[in-house]
């Protein structure tokens, strides 16, 4: 297409001086060479890993909320493999600026009980996600030993979370007073939509 677009449409743009042209830009000016080929396709293979869990998210016809600790680890995991290739390496900047606003949103999963909730309530994960894939009483220490003061037991933390919904609202059961106040939040309003007007 670009070989022959010159001569089918003329220049793809002109640049203008005073109302006259000064420069004409044709389509071949903008013809990728094999190697900025390559590039497209590494980027493509950068962005496919979020962008298939916003297409599994997108074509779901229930609610997934149960999915979205699990996805943002498959996600890390992607991208820690990929920032670790040296097929990658002209990427660093741009994988560690996605990890960046990566860890900006997980963190804050700490504050959305609901989160290990769902998964809780899920016939498929329970608890037993949260030990497979979170780091428990020996990270911890491995972390603390490496000089993370605040290390966690993640997955006493995750028990945490179950516990203390249990506590508030296992004693409701009985007088169909559950569907009080969110459980995450005294706020309606969501730390999420708080957020920077940069994402």
């Amino acid at each position: 297409f670009i070989s022959a677009a010159d001569e089918r449409f003329g220049p793809i743009t002109i640049i203008r001086q005073k109302g006259k042209p000064v420069k004409k830009i044709p389509w071949t000016a903008f013809k990728l060479k094999p190697k900025a080929w390559l590039r497209v396709v590494d980027i493509r293979e950068i962005l496919a890993d979020p962008h298939g869990i916003q297409q599994s998210w997108s074509s779901s016809e229930t609610p997934t909320i149960y999915s979205v600790l699990p996805a943002y680890e498959t996600l890390l995991r992607a991208w820690t493999i990929k920032r670790n290739d040296p097929k990658y390496t002209l990427y660093h900047s741009a994988l560690d600026a996605g990890f960046e606003k990566f860890d900006k949103y997980y963190s804050k999963f700490d504050l959305k009980p609901s989160y290990i909730l769902a998964m809780f309530v899920h016939p498929n994960y329970k608890l037993l996600w949260m030990d497979t894939n979170w780091g428990g009483a020996d990270a911890q220490k491995e972390e603390i030993a490496k000089g993370n003061k605040n290390a966690k037991n993640w997955q006493e933390e995750a028990r945490k979370v179950v516990e203390t919904a249990m506590e508030k609202y296992w004693p409701l059961r009985l007088t169909g007073d559950y569907l009080g106040p969110d459980l995450d939040s005294d706020s309606s309003e969501s730390d999420y939509d708080q957020d920077d007007d940069d994402d």
